[in-house]
This record gives structure tokens, C-alpha cells and sequence, in this order.
């Protein structure tokens, strides 16, 4: 291990939060070595771009960047929002100021992607890979083709909608009307994707899909509960983790970027039960009456639900792009938040066992980060997918919708303070194991 790897392992403030700043001696960038500041300035925005594209926070894409700079002998400060990138970076000798400005119009969040991120981060870092070749490889990263073809991911997603009612209480029937409601979003998705108008109302189409999904089930097959189905058709597309990341962003203090993700899962939240409106709407003008927003869990036996718990976890892991080598990690992950979870609901309030839920998931996202020297978030994501409270934000807006003020202000509450206890436990979990990554 070089001294700049050893640098980056043990030197790393564990906490985001805080500002990096590392002493830089010629000894840890030689001289002779020393990129200029337009060169590390190009760079540095290219690989915030690219972090912020792939699915990382805000306040990591920010410490990345001045880690990055720090690490070349020049200081840095960026600004990071889900939209856009402003940094200004500076050098001491010569005097030089810098600044760039880049807007990211897409982003999403590709596991694989950013783990390519991270190798050519510290390919630089370790004097493997000069600024432009790793420009190039950013480059040729963003026009690559997905871990997984379409078609695979479309199957994991039909997939993780049957497995989703069953952790959503619903009966035998309802995993096949689950799966057919998911496959059929799932294909207006891929239909939407193709025009940049339509892809705007993909959640607002894919809940009213779901919902007439249900309704015609309701005519055909007896004991289906429409509101598991459209609960888990539509799981794929709840901001939880957007709400999530919000929180955490406004908890590390990026007050702009966590406010601009909450305000963002909440219009989605806003199209997803618009869709839902408009089915029922139709409804009654047909006489007939909308299912309830929601009804009694139904308990399948322990090995449908450890079988659920198996496909959804692997699920997650194929549509979040996880390399194949650490799909098992995905599991792992999914596994840790599910026992975490069941078996702390039995005694605590549910925001309680999501934070326990939530330290757990993330000590073996560090723990494998530590040993694999790979980003936490890789490990952290499809557990925390299982975690994130995006139903409850769904089922307020719904109750509000039908004029049930109390229990939709008591669902809202409830999504506010499950994400509170995820946000809590990551910080926790970070104390207790530091992932001594930058990413």
C-alpha cells in the first residue's frame, strides 16, 4: 500500500461533515509530479459530476472534491446541489483562483458506476493514471452499458414488486396480481424513457397503471387486496431514499441540496397519488367504489417471507447495478435490515427499530468497505432500500386525498420519524466503524 493510499485510509476524517485538510508536503506530491490548476480544476469537476450522476450525496461529492485537491496541492471549495456544481479551487505558489460551473441534467444511482469512480480516483491518487487519462475514462464510463441488460432489470423489478406484497401484508393472490401490475409499469416506463416529455409523467402513469391493475383484479379474482398491489407495483418508484438523503443532507448541514431533495420526493409522492386519484375517479363515475387506501396485514408463512427477503435483496442489487462479484453483498445487506427490523419491533416504536435497523446495515457497509476498500455505499443501499419509509409518505398523501386529515397527518408523522431514526443511525453507525473511505 502506497503512502497516498495509506493517506487516504488512515487520515480521512470519518465524519463528512467536517472539513478535510491534510497537510500537503512535497514529499506527498512530488514536484515534479504537480498538475496545473486548470488540469486538477477539469478534473475535479468531472469527478464530482460523475459522483453526483452515479447516486452520491451531496455533502460526500463535496468532500471528495476537496479531498481530491488537497491531495494535488491545491485547496478547494465546492458547492454541490442535485442539479448543478460550482467550485472554486485555489493554489498558494503560484497565486491562482480558478472556478468552474457544470449543470448535471441526469442522475441516478448505478452501484457499478460509482465503484469505477472510485478505482479511477485512486489510480490518480496513487500516481497510476494521469488527470487526462482518467478524464478519458470518466468519459467513456458515462456512454458504457449498464452491469445488467434492460431486459434483467426489467425481470428483477417484476420480481421485487411479488416480493414487496408480501412484506407489505398481503395474501397468496396477491403476488402474482403484484407481478403482473409491476411488469405492466415496468413496460410503460421503458415506453415513457424513450421521450424526455414523457418520461416526466413515469410516476404519475405508473400509479395509475398500478391502480387500475388492482381494480381489474378485483373483478376477476376473489381476496385481492387492492391496496398491497399497488403498494408493491409502485415500490420501485418511492422517493424514500430521496426523503432519506434529504434528511441526511440537512443534518450534514447542506441546507440547499437536503431541501431540494425533500421538495423533490415530495412531488414525486404528489404524481404517485395523483395516479391513483384518477383511477379512483373513474371509479365512481362507474359506480363503483375505490378500494381502501389500506387494509389488515396478512402474514405469510416464515418461508414465503425468507424467500421474498432472498428475491428482493437480489433484486435491488440488479437494478442498482451492483458488480456480480458483490451481489451477495446485496443480500447480506437486505438480510441484516430485515432480522434487524423484525426483531426489534416486537419491543420498540417503529423509528426506534429503523435506527437500530439502520446502525446495523451501515456497521456491515463499513465493516465490508474497510475489508474490500470499496465505497460503503455499495453495501449500504439495498439494505437500506428495505429500511426507507416511502410507503408511509404514499398512504398520508392518500388519506389526505380522501379527506382523512388525522390519519394522514398520523402516516406523515410516522415517515418523518423513521427517516429521522435512518438519518440518526447512519451518523451513529459512522462514529462506532468509520468507513475510512472517501466515497
Amino acid at each position: 500500500m502506497g503512502p497516498i493510499r495509506r493517506a487516504l485510509n488512515d487520515s480521512l476524517d470519518p465524519a463528512p461533515s467536517e472539513p478535510y485538510a491534510p497537510e500537503v508536503t512535497d514529499s506527498f506530491v512530488p514536484p515534479s509530479r504537480r498538475r496545473t490548476a486548470d488540469e486538477v480544476a477539469d478534473y475535479v469537476v468531472e469527478l464530482a459530476t460523475a459522483l453526483e450522476r452515479y447516486g452520491c450525496p451531496s455533502y460526500r461529492v463535496e468532500h471528495a472534491a476537496r479531498v481530491v485537491a488537497e491531495l494535488e496541492g491545491f485547496h478547494a471549495e465546492p458547492f454541490v446541489l442535485p442539479t448543478g456544481i460550482f467550485l472554486r479551487i485555489w493554489g498558494e505558489s503560484p497565486r491562482v483562483e480558478l472556478h468552474r460551473m457544470v449543470r448535471v441534467a441526469e442522475w441516478t444511482t448505478d452501484l457499478g458506476a460509482l465503484v469505477e469512480v472510485d478505482e479511477i480516483f485512486n489510480d490518480v491518487a496513487e500516481r497510476r493514471s494521469s488527470l487526462e487519462q482518467a478524464r478519458s475514462r470518466l468519459r467513456v464510463l458515462s456512454e458504457r452499458r449498464h452491469a445488467y441488460p434492460k431486459a434483467l432489470v426489467f425481470v428483477a423489478s417484476v420480481l421485487l414488486a411479488a416480493s414487496a406484497s408480501v412484506f407489505f401484508g398481503g395474501r397468496a393472490i396477491d403476488i402474482p396480481v403484484a407481478a403482473a401490475a409491476g411488469g405492466l409499469v415496468g413496460v410503460a416506463e421503458l415506453w415513457l424513457a424513450r421521450s424526455e416529455a414523457r418520461r416526466l409523467l413515469a410516476d404519475f402513469a405508473a400509479a395509475a397503471l398500478a391502480a387500475a391493475s388492482a381494480w381489474l383484479a378485483t373483478r376477476l379474482f376473489a381476496h385481492v387486496t387492492p391496496g398491497v398491489v399497488v403498494l408493491a407495483a409502485t415500490i420501485a418508484r418511492f422517493p424514500g431514499m430521496t426523503f432519506t438523503n434529504g434528511l441526511a443532507e440537512l443534518a450534514q448541514k447542506n441546507l440547499v441540496s437536503g431541501g431540494a431533495r425533500l421538495m423533490e420526493a415530495m412531488v414525486t409522492l404528489l404524481q404517485l397519488v395523483l395516479g391513483v386519484a384518477l383511477v379512483f375517479a373513474l371509479q365512481q363515475l362507474v359506480h363503483t367504489s375505490p378500494p381502501p387506501p389500506e387494509s389488515a396485514a396478512y402474514a405469510l408463512p416464515l418461508m414465503a417471507q425468507a424467500a421474498a427477503l432472498i428475491v428482493s435483496s437480489l433484486s435491488f442489487g440488479v437494478i442498482f447495478h451492483v458488480p456480480r462479484r458483490f451481489l451477495w453483498t446485496a443480500l447480506a445487506s437486505g438480510a441484516t435490515a430485515y432480522v434487524t427490523t423484525a426483531l426489534a419491533v416486537r419491543h420498540l416504536p417503529g423509528h426506534l427499530a429503523a435506527f437500530l435497523a439502520a446502525v446495523a446495515v451501515c456497521l456491515l457497509a463499513n465493516g465490508l468497505a474497510r475489508r474490500t476498500e470499496r465505497p460503503a455505499q455499495l453495501f449500504q443501499i439495498p439494505g437500506m432500500m428495505l429500511l426507507v419509509p416511502g410507503s408511509f409518505g404514499f398512504l398520508a398523501l392518500g388519506y389526505f386525498l380522501s379527506g382523512d386529515f388525522i390519519a394522514g397527518a398520523s402516516r406523515g408523522f410516522s415517515m418523518l420519524l423513521t427517516g429521522g431514526g435512518l438519518v440518526v443511525g447512519v451518523l451513529f453507525a459512522n462514529v462506532l466503524l468509520p468507513a475510512r473511505k472517501v466515497l
